[in-house]
């Protein structure tokens, strides 16, 4: 997720998955294994090799995901008519989150299949990537003070919002600035649970006996082994985010809910358009 928090990921993942272009989307065969190629070394046989086997995944995502897309932004759009509560928030975030978790194990079973085919020095080089993407993050994340974690809070409430919504009134903004100085950092955590990650995937990654089986049995059980803190941080933000969303939905113009069908219809041809789309 990079410097999404897991937090805000929940509810802007539809964005993010429909916020490619068509070129862009009928070109992710060649775009993956480029992103790839930035953490480690693929030689050209490998890159193609990598871009077959995304055949498959990538059918299945433009046949089936995209229409699971339509049918979120339908519920959720069609729910924008009647009383919106913290509950009806957080489902939509859920049902976003989900259709991104499919995607990763999508992904990640093609991962640990291509994996077979890398050599051991190009492992250890991944790993090294990984950790130094890491470090990175821990670092530029320990830096920032309580306030401006606090601001940068507020600023991605208020952009994925406004994304949908148009320009937001002072008193909605004074509802997501309420929320946000009301949650506590989150971000430890998640770089906490992620060092975490990192380790046992390093462990899997000496590619015993089965490996990709256990990386994959590992990934599964990853959100259920997450510790009593990070819980606890992720759920009270989480209620925040999710009723001061609720409020400033609420207190939607007339204007606001015209931005919002546009942009739904905007996202629903899009969709359509990649569906049928063959690049």
């Amino acid at each position: 997720m990079s410097k999404i928090r897991l937090l805000l990921a929940c509810l802007c993942t539809v964005l993010i998955l429909t916020g490619c272009t068509s070129f862009a989307y009928n070109r992710l065969d060649w775009l993956i294994p480029w992103y790839v190629n930035g953490y480690v070394d693929l030689t050209s046989e490998q890159r193609k090799l990598l871009r077959n086997k995304l055949t498959s995944p990538l059918d299945w995502h433009r046949e089936e995901e995209l229409g699971n897309y339509i049918d979120i932004l339908n519920q959720i759009e069609a729910e924008l008519d009647g009383e919106v509560t913290a509950e009806t928030v957080r489902r939509w975030a859920d049902e976003m989150f989900g259709a991104a978790t499919r995607v990763q194990r999508s992904l990640l079973a093609i991962a640990l299949e291509f994996g077979a085919q890398v050599s051991d020095e190009q492992v250890e080089e991944f790993v090294a990537s990984l950790w130094e993407r890491q470090e990175e993050m821990e670092k530029e994340f320990s830096a920032r003070s309580d306030a401006e974690y606090g601001d940068d809070d507020y600023d991605s409430l208020v952009e994925t919002l406004e994304r949908f919504l148009g320009r937001l009134s002072n008193e909605q903004k004074a509802t997501l600035r309420e929320a946000s100085s009301k949650l506590v950092r989150f971000d430890m955590a998640w770089l906490e649970e992620g060092r975490a990650w990192l380790k046992k995937m390093e462990q899997l990654l000496q590619r015993e006996p089965g490996w990709q089986k256990a990386i994959m049995q590992a990934y599964d059980a990853r959100a259920s082994l997450r510790s009593a803190k990070y819980r606890a941080a992720f759920e009270h933000n989480m209620g925040l985010v999710t009723q001061a969303y609720a409020e400033v939905i609420g207190t939607m113009s007339e204007r606001q809910r015209k931005g919002a069908k546009k942009e739904f219809d905007d996202l629903r041809r899009m969709l359509t358009r990649l569906m049928g789309d063959d690049g």
